[in-house]
């Protein structure tokens, strides 16, 4: 949720706000952040002897899509033609996305290797709505990377 301060500046009302930079370019914040993970693929083993349980041994990691949301605001529309410009010439990028808590110190960061932007998705425009029309991005990425190479 978003309000003005009294010089008329947008102030974020949240506890948290998500901010996210890709090649150090910045989207602002956004309010809501889904989607940061992870899991092991597995290869199962049957150990002959050992009837109790199979084996299981990690084959790859695969990572989650992230999805970030926010009210539309000016930049709305920048959001998504960058969006389609990434498309076209499919520039592996690396990104971050900062945490900062309501006192805007940074809580918590993640670094991403390989990001591509795969999906925005703009607001439901209805008159008779109480709702704030929210903007969504949605983000591919090969993995975080490790705290002492950023």
């Amino acid at each position: 949720m978003t309000g003005t301060d009294s010089t008329g500046s947008r102030q974020s009302t949240t506890a948290h706000k998500f901010f996210l930079t890709i090649d150090g370019k910045s989207f602002d914040f956004f309010t809501r952040c889904t989607g940061l993970g992870l899991s092991v693929d597995l290869d199962e083993f049957d150990d002959g002897g050992f009837n109790e349980s199979p084996i299981h041994l990690p084959k790859s990691i695969r990572y989650s899509n992230i999805v970030l949301a926010r009210p539309v605001t000016q930049l709305t529309m920048d959001t998504c033609q960058w969006v389609q410009r990434a498309a076209t010439n499919s520039e592996r990028t690396t990104g971050q996305i900062r945490c900062l808590g309501s006192n805007d110190v940074e809580v918590a960061k993640w670094d991403l290797l390989n990001v591509m932007p795969v999906a925005w998705r703009g607001p439901v425009l209805d008159a008779e709505s109480t709702h704030v029309p929210m903007e969504e991005i949605e983000l591919a990425h090969e993995g975080f990377f490790p705290p002492d190479m950023t």
